[in-house]
């Protein structure tokens, strides 16, 4: 009796750690907003489109895995390389706002162990300030006003020397998770949490 009592007590311990682990595994996908939102508020619309561009220019469609999370190699001899990640923001109205995309990569390596503390090291378009050591965001440091025909890419370049240099081998595999949010000047403190701009 009292062994059938303790294979069952062994039994739940072991369940209880595995719902753990997953429940940990989760909570980084959870808290990034995976999937790619689209911002509707009075007076104007913001998304973001992720693709993949190739050295001649092509577009080319970003798998996403079954969590909405876009695929993306190390390899720079692959199709999905991170040096060929871009991300057009759409933003169109006639409210100030201010505009922030965020970007969260997640890192898991051949032996299965999983990093995100390896920031991609992208070039951004003039305007789109980098915050993304301190809360995965990069900015758009004025108040787009009269802001209706902004559609482009923020990210011009990627320093593939530099990223050689980190701990990244060619078969690490990239979880990324974009999105974009928009809000009234008078508003990012509430909202964003955030006290003043960072770029200020």
């Amino acid at each position: 009796m009292k062994n059938s009592r303790r294979k069952i007590a062994v039994l739940i311990i072991c369940l209880v750690a595995v719902i753990g682990v997953i429940s940990g595994s989760l909570a980084w996908y959870s808290s990034t907003n995976s999937i790619t939102q689209i911002g509707t508020l009075a007076g104007f619309r913001t998304k973001a489109n992720v693709y993949l561009q190739d050295e001649s220019g092509n577009k080319i469609n970003l798998q996403k895995d079954e969590n909405g999370l876009f695929i993306l190699s190390a390899d720079p001899s692959a199709e999905n390389y991170v040096g060929n990640l871009r991300v057009n923001v759409i933003h169109r109205g006639y409210a100030n706002s201010y505009v922030r995309v965020k970007m969260s990569v997640q890192w898991t390596m051949l032996d299965g162990t999983v990093t995100q503390n390896i920031l991609l090291p992208y070039t951004f378009a003039d305007g789109w300030y980098d915050n993304r050591d301190s809360d995965y965001c990069v900015y758009y440091t004025e108040d787009t006003g009269l802001f209706e025909d902004y559609d482009k890419s923020i990210i011009t370049a990627f320093n593939s020397e530099k990223f050689a240099q980190e701990t990244m081998t060619k078969d690490a595999v990239a979880k990324l998770a974009v999105s974009v949010e928009s809000i009234q000047i008078n508003r990012y403190q509430q909202v964003w949490g955030i006290e003043t701009l960072p770029w200020e």
